[in-house]
């Protein structure tokens, strides 16, 4: 592993110009920055919560390769893997690293042409800094994807067992609870957050981590699944936790905050009940408890359904056009306080469609909406009917 990607030194005037970049690192490591930030969408992610973080690592990569360039000692592939390995087990997704690996050398490459000017440039020297950068690119990517492939051998049936254990309640003793976090990485005592997202692509879970990493909160997720544990500081940080889950393009939900592992097969239950409190298909984050009647529509989907059923049939049963009318109708209504008016201008229509709508709806459903009772149930009908995408 100790093989350097180039063998051969590099001429002097690449060197030149390889020191002229060292001469340019902050302005050049922004640049590199924002490319990344552009071209993936993770390294977007970070740029979005933790920008001066990237602009350091870019800096770091690019002092420490050009560096080398410059002072004849070749690029180890012992750094190569050494950087593999600690990015694999901060969670950051393999695509994205090599997609950076690749984005870096063509960087580099066109900022020496750049620096070079016009009269560096001749078919043979441009093929010649050209075949080395990507020589060079194809033993790097190489040899981060060994050392990924190292870190996934790493988690043990045992390690899978032991978060299982967490997820599931099957810890019955103290000690039982503190060895499972040491041996996940997780502080025995402290303040936890469940969090389940929607079904997601092989990898795109470890982004998910990567993320959170990012911002400093440890977190453990079950391989193949959508289910993760994070510690957070303080309950305060229940608000940071959502603005950070919010940039992704997921359906998430969270638990309320919890003091223990003890509590987590419950708050891991409330997180998945979160998770359907939000429409199918629709990105975003929603905490258990956060509209109590939305929470309980999505505990209960089949208690639910009955409700749909049993207070808005004689919509239902109406041709789709028409039946989608009525609902939206009633939707901007209850979103507009029980104003006609409000509803009309979120509808763009005059308030006397709106109350004629509305007249239609209390015939149909034999609910008054001036009754507080009907009103409650034809709002949870509808909150199932917003859920059950098949209910419609």
């Amino acid at each position: 592993m100790g093989t350097e990607a180039l063998a051969t030194p590099v001429p002097r005037e690449q060197r030149e110009l390889m020191q002229a970049m060292l001469t340019r690192l902050p302005e050049f490591s922004d640049r590199l920055a924002q490319l990344l930030s552009n071209e993936d969408a993770f390294y977007h992610q970070v740029d979005s919560t933790s920008p001066e973080e990237l602009r350091q690592v870019c800096q770091a990569n690019l002092q420490r390769a050009l560096t080398a360039l410059v002072e004849g000692r070749g690029l180890s592939l012992d750094a190569a893997r050494k950087t593999g390995l600690a990015q694999a087990r901060q969670g950051i997704p393999l695509p994205s690293v090599l997609r950076a690996f690749r984005i870096g050398g063509i960087f580099v490459y066109e900022r020496l042409l750049e620096l070079a000017g016009p009269g560096f440039i001749n078919p043979a020297r441009t093929v010649e800094i050209n075949a080395g950068v990507w020589r060079t690119i194809d033993l790097y990517s190489d040899a981060l994807a060994r050392a990924y492939n190292e870190v996934a051998a790493e988690l043990s049936h045992e390690k899978l067992a032991l978060l299982d254990g967490l997820l599931e309640g099957r810890f019955s003793s103290q000690a039982g609870l503190e060895n499972a976090a040491r041996e996940l990485d997780l502080p025995a005592a402290g303040t936890y957050v469940a969090v389940v997202t929607e079904a997601v692509q092989p990898g795109e879970q470890s982004g998910v981590e990567a993320l959170l990493r990012a911002r400093r909160w440890k977190s453990v997720w079950r391989p193949g699944a959508e289910v993760g544990l994070v510690a957070i500081d303080r309950v305060e940080d229940i608000r940071r936790l959502r603005d950070v889950l919010t940039t992704l393009p997921l359906t998430v939900g969270m638990s309320r905050p919890f003091n223990g592992f003890l509590e987590a097969p419950d708050a891991v239950h409330r997180a998945r009940i979160a998770r359907r409190s939000l429409a199918t298909g629709a990105a975003g984050v929603a905490v258990f408890g956060d509209s109590p009647v939305t929470t309980l529509v999505a505990s209960a989907p089949a208690m639910s359904r009955d409700v749909v059923r049993s207070v808005l049939t004689g919509i239902l049963v109406l041709p789709r056009a028409e039946r989608q009318v009525l609902l939206d109708t009633l939707v901007a209504w209850f979103a507009g306080h029980g104003s006609a008016k409000e509803a009309a201008d979120r509808l763009f229509v005059h308030p006397n469609t709106v109350r004629y709508r509305l007249r239609r709806v209390q015939e149909l459903t034999k609910r008054d909406l001036s009754d507080p009772v009907d009103v409650g149930e034809l709002y949870v009908a509808l909150e199932a009917v917003r859920l059950a995408d098949d209910a419609v």
